[in-house]
Parts: structure tokens; C-alpha cells; sequence
């Protein structure tokens, strides 16, 4: 029988206080991690619930496709930041087509936020003008979203609406969603996102817009409650959505 290294009665020795010390500390640090760790501030939305929040019937609109919109951030791009991505083309008797995107990302830090159209457009062959502000009224908040135009060569046309909601808030551009983002973090908090994006296929950007705007003012009338929390925020929104 192969003698053990050490002897059963003898008493295992005591740590020293250097190493109690050392022991203590490292168990702090690693509690002060755990603290320090960013948390979510809201429950992750599955595909079903984004699809079933967002209305096939919207004002005289109905649902009519689900391909042709530019996604945004690629195929690739877009599996790595959001969740949850969401088309649909809206159609209406005498009406411009709205092609409507919803892209949700549970995650919002500095390596997953939400791309842009100023980022994503341009990454798919078009050029665009340089976004303008454009303020939406809605039944229970003012939404402060963009407009551009967005053109590719072979002389194909988007007016593009569209805004971004960071937890309960509205970045008005890409340096301000970084930097809400950033102070988000910061202060430990993971929120959630959503990037709407409303494209009308017309090179008249006065059309264009109002009918993006009329949509938009259509939507927040078909909204269930829970579906214009996700897509318009809720100031008082809780850690859960109902």
C-alpha cells in the first residue's frame, strides 16, 4: 500500500494571516466584479412577441411581403447584433408602399449597438443625404426621429424615416446613442433596443416623408399597449414588459 504524503493525525497547518489576508481580498474583488457587472434593465423579447406586437393592419395598410428591405447591418452583421429583425411591406389602394423594419437587440453595449441608416445604406451600394431632424407626435410621447435619402446608381430611391429607442430613451444621432449608451454602462445598467426604420420608395422626399409620418401616426393608433411601449418607450416601463 503506497504511504500517503502525509499523516492522517496530524493536524493540517494553519493558514498564515498573509494568506488569510490575501484570501479575503481576492473574495472582495471578486464580489466587487460581480457588483460592478452591467445588468439588463428589461426582459429579452423572443421573435413571436415582436411579431405579434407589431400589427399586420395598419390604418388602411395591409401586410403584404416580408423580403426586399435592406437589412441593417447585413446578414451577417445583423445575426451578431440584434435578436430579433422584423420586416414587413405595407401596402394601401392609392397609397406609396411602406417598407417597415423593426430590429431589436436585447444587448446594448459598445461591441452590439444598433446600426443606422447612415451606417447600414451606405454599406449596401447607396449614397445618402445627411440625416434631418424630424420630431414625431405620438398620443403619449414626441419621438425624436430622422429623415434621409437614400439613392443607388442604377437610380433607385428611398426616403428613409426612422429612430432609435435605447431603453426609455431617443438618441437623435449615432454619436448619441454611443454616448447614452456608454453612460448606460457605465452606471451598470444593460438596456435593450430597437432601431424603426419606415423606407418609402419614391425619389420626392416631401411625398415621401408624409407618407412615412402618416403611417407612423396610423401605427400608434394599432398599437396594443405593449407593442407602443416597445416601439415608442414608456417613461414609467418596468423590468418586465406586461
Amino acid at each position: 500500500m503506497t504511504a500517503l504524503p502525509f499523516n492522517l493525525r496530524q493536524p493540517l497547518p494553519r493558514a498564515s494571516r498573509r494568506e488569510v489576508l490575501i484570501g479575503s481580498l481576492a473574495l472582495a474583488v471578486t464580489a466587487a466584479s460581480e457588483l460592478m457587472q452591467p445588468r439588463r434593465m428589461f426582459a429579452r423579447l423572443s421573435q413571436d412577441q415582436l411579431d405579434a406586437a407589431i400589427p399586420k393592419r395598419v390604418g388602411a395598410y395591409r401586410f403584404a411581403s416580408s423580403s426586399g428591405l435592406i437589412l441593417p447591418a447585413g446578414d451577417e452583421l445583423s445575426q451578431k447584433l440584434y435578436d430579433q429583425v422584423l420586416t414587413r411591406v405595407y401596402q394601401a389602394d392609392g397609397l406609396l408602399p411602406i417598407m417597415a423594419l423593426f430590429a431589436y437587440g436585447s444587448v446594448q453595449n459598445l461591441s452590439l449597438e444598433l446600426h443606422r441608416p447612415e451606417e447600414c445604406y451606405p454599406q449596401q451600394g447607396f449614397t445618402i443625404t445627411e440625416p434631418q431632424p424630424v420630431p414625431l407626435v405620438m398620443s403619449e410621447a414626441t419621438i425624436p426621429a430622422s429623415v434621409l435619402t437614400a439613392r443607388r446608381a442604377n437610380g433607385y430611391v428611398e426616403q428613409v424615416l426612422f429612430w432609435s429607442r435605447i431603453g426609455t430613451h431617443f438618441p437623435e444621432s449615432r454619436t448619441a446613442q454611443s454616448i447614452l449608451v456608454a453612460r448606460e454602462n457605465f452606471a451598470g445598467r444593460v438596456p435593450d433596443g430597437l432601431l424603426v426604420r419606415l423606407s418609402v420608395p419614391t425619389p420626392d422626399l416631401p411625398l415621401g416623408l408624409q407618407a412615412a409620418r402618416s403611417f407612423t401616426a396610423e401605427l400608434d393608433h394599432a398599437l396594443s399597449p405593449r407593442g407602443r411601449t416597445i416601439v415608442f418607450g414608456d417613461k414609467d416601463r418596468e423590468d418586465s414588459l406586461p
